[in-house]
């Protein structure tokens, strides 16, 4: 089964016998999740404090004064440009990426694996996690059906903060029907590991 997705986005990914199962994208209309609300206020506290900060010092505050020119600070204006703008791309940038982003993502579910194929700027980039040694298939969804599934470990947010965060698991994020591809994965991932298993182990 497949969802307005080109067959040939995953025949150059394909390995010999394996097959997809299904086929979908990410719903581009999804912009807020959970996890936003608690990181919301904190991006709107960090854009509206460099905003300040850049126009305290670079003197752009005194421009109607008498004497603006030698007020205005060139270096400290460069500078805080740069945190005003991580603070607009935590503000409202990081959603318009996002959607994006979303529009030139594909997932798949092959006999084998769950596949994400995304194409960006710089070309195509690929992840993948196989049902025969996956430990965990989780997933979240809304009141509306829209939800996303994780390979490998629990559904989480993109956004995270620190550098000493886990690398997050290849995610099928913001799907619609996602209960129904849910099952099409356990599904998957039973056979998989099923027929890998060793022949004592089956019975």
């Amino acid at each position: 089964m497949t969802t307005n997705v080109p067959f040939d986005v995953f025949s150059g990914e394909l390995l010999p016998g394996e097959t997809v199962q299904w086929a979908g994208r990410p719903n581009a209309g999804v912009i807020f999740h959970k996890e936003d609300w608690t990181v919301i206020p904190f991006t709107l506290l960090w854009g509206g404090f460099a905003i300040l900060v850049f126009v305290g010092a670079s003197g752009m505050g005194k421009f109607w004064t008498n004497r603006p020119d030698k007020t205005f600070q060139w270096f400290d204006a460069i500078w805080g440009t740069a945190f005003v703008l991580i603070g607009q791309y935590m503000i409202w940038g990081r959603f318009v990426y996002s959607y994006w982003k979303k529009q030139r993502t594909c997932y798949a579910l092959t006999n084998r694996r769950a596949l994400i194929v995304e194409n960006g700027l710089k070309g195509s980039r690929t992840s993948s996690a196989y049902f025969d040694n996956m430990t965990i298939v989780d997933k979240r969804v809304r009141g509306d059906g829209i939800g996303s599934i994780s390979f490998g470990g629990p559904v989480t947010g993109e956004w995270r903060m620190g550098r000493h965060n886990p690398p997050r698991p290849p995610t099928f994020d913001d799907i619609d029907g996602v209960d129904s591809v849910y099952q099409i994965a356990t599904r998957l991932r039973g056979r998989a590991q099923k027929a890998g298993a060793p022949a004592s182990s089956r019975w």
